[in-house]
């Protein structure tokens, strides 16, 4: 038999069954994998291009430690895992140079490195070269509730993300997957062979690391071979605090491309309104990664925002039985709500805030079922709450201006759905929400201004559908040529004027713009945004 160690390299032969193989040139019996003997290198002949990562988690006991044996990584590693993808039936594209080294990632590396020998010091410098640009303002934390609005692309790849962190002062809005993409390039092209991890908590926080439970929060880790705890460390938060062993899993890099693919398919429907290729992106990362909250949650948003109301529903339910985290339980509440389950839905976000008081997603979602039972003082409340920890999330100005409309405050309604549109003005929902809002106060033209925006941003797969429910909601005339010049967002003042005819559905309400469901009462209630 012929085995590999992936200590050194070396392969040899071992043909008794008795005892463990050991490696010939460095002694060791740990880490050595079978190789298949078409594959081993001829005498005589130099060894062409190691195998691929292979990965072995062992868990140990109530403790929890786990031991990492892999191989060493090299440059080769984006064409074998392309190979790897198409064993499995995934074309991920150029997703495969996520965590590949170009020649300027090795510089950052070897830069950052300096004379650290050991692979935790090299792993501490990479965090610290990528903490001092985080300090430098060159990218910041953001809400992460909505996908960035720029660039379009993501993920972007470690080549990408470390061009766009040269900047002080940029404040590019990154995410935890592409800033640790880059760091776990940086580390493999100075032979540290970094992994991936998911993590869901540190100790100590009071809000989700992923409020909307779709893009994840990744940070890195480094084997050992001493059968300690793997050591960790956190890229985009630079936190020095490890996380436990039971609040994050270890990702092959098959399913760091699940998670790549799933961020992929929520900016194509966001941004590009590619709904089909979004899908398609959903599908294969969850053929890579059934097991994934995160994913399977990314799945769903995906569902909801092509149509696939029920589907999509029903993945959120699968997703937050993965991982009843606050994160998937606030989802699971806002689907309750749009079902008009107001006391589900109370139970659940109740769950999650008592896990992470400071989610401003979940004070929102509270604000909804408080005004859902009438409950008016008790929800503003709560969207105070929300606008103190969050003050520039768009979906905190959205919720003030459906509870001003809501409680016939209609000049407060306009300006928080104004600055809505101009926190996320890619957003369809944005714009569906200012729509309903120009509608509560008779400003007619700006309504249809506002919906032709709408459709600007469906794709042309859904453009009937939305075009369908834009009338259900707006009503007959909501399509209809604005008067004046409205095709741009203008902000003249509140206006009265001969009152259009009802579309059939009750006023806005809080509850309502969250999650599109089918049936004839719900007509539209948008969706669970990407």
């Amino acid at each position: 038999m012929r085995y590999q160690c992936v200590q050194c390299n070396e392969a040899f032969s071992f043909d008794d069954d008795a005892e463990r193989p050991r490696c010939p040139k460095c002694l060791r019996q740990h880490g050595l994998r079978k190789l298949d003997e078409s594959l081993a290198p001829a005498a005589g002949r130099k060894r062409g291009t190691p195998l691929p990562l292979v990965l072995l988690l062992l868990a140990a006991g109530a403790g929890g430690v786990y031991l990492f044996l892999a191989h060493g990584i090299h440059r080769s590693a984006p064409a074998l895992l392309a190979d790897q993808l198409r064993t499995a039936g995934v074309d991920a594209g150029n997703l495969v140079q996520l965590t590949a080294a170009d020649d300027s990632v090795t510089l950052f590396a070897q830069q950052a490195v300096r004379s650290a020998d050991k692979p935790e010091d090299k792993a501490r410098a990479i965090v610290a070269a990528l903490a001092a640009r985080a300090q430098k303002q060159a990218f910041s934390r953001w809400p992460m509730v909505d996908t960035r609005a720029l660039p379009d692309a993501a993920p972007l790849s470690a080549k990408e993300t470390l061009a766009a962190i040269q900047k002080d002062g940029a404040r590019a809005e990154l995410y935890p997957l592409e800033v640790t993409a880059l760091a776990v390039a940086a580390l493999r092209s100075v032979d540290v062979p970094a992994l991936v991890i998911e993590v869901f908590r540190y100790d100590g926080e009071r809000a989700p690391l992923d409020p909307s439970g779709r893009f994840g929060y990744y940070a890195l880790a480094l084997p050992r071979s001493d059968g300690k705890p793997v050591a960790t460390f956190d890229p985009y938060g630079a936190r020095s605090l490890a996380p436990k062993p039971a609040d994050f899993v270890t990702l092959s890099d098959l399913q760091v491309m699940a998670a790549a693919l799933s961020l992929r398919g929520l900016h194509r429907v966001s941004n590009a309104s590619e709904s089909a290729g979004a899908l398609v992106d959903a599908e294969a990362a969850v053929k890579l990664a059934p097991s994934s909250a995160t994913v399977r949650s990314a799945r769903a948003a995906l569902m909801i925002a092509s149509g696939g109301t029920e589907e999509g529903a029903r993945e959120l339910e699968a997703a937050a039985q993965l991982r009843p985290d606050p994160a998937r339980r606030n989802n699971v509440a806002v689907l309750a709500l749009a079902k008009g389950d107001a006391d589900r839905a109370a139970k659940e976000v109740a769950m999650a805030l008592q896990e992470a008081p400071d989610f401003a997603s979940a004070h929102l979602t509270l604000a909804s079922v408080h005004l859902a039972r009438g409950e008016t003082e008790l929800a503003r409340s709560e969207l105070a709450k929300a606008d103190s920890l969050e003050p520039n999330l768009a979906a905190v100005a959205l919720s003030w201006a459906e509870f001003y409309a809501s409680t016939g405050e209609l000049a407060q309604a306009i300006a928080k759905g104004e600055q809505g549109v101009r926190l996320r003005p890619n957003n369809p929902e944005t714009h569906l929400v200012l729509a309903r809002v120009y509608r509560s106060a008779s400003r007619f033209d700006d309504m249809r201004a506002q919906a032709r925006k709408v459709l600007e941003l469906a794709s042309a797969a859904d453009k009937e559908r939305i075009k369908t429910l834009l009338l259900q909601v707006l009503g007959p005339t909501a399509l209809e040529q604005p008067s004046g010049d409205s095709d741009a967002l203008h902000l003249p003042s509140p206006q009265a004027g001969a009152v259009e005819p009802p579309s059939g559905g009750s006023g806005l309400q809080l509850g309502e713009p969250r999650l599109r469901l089918g049936g004839d009462s719900d007509k539209l209630k948008l969706k669970l945004q990407p």
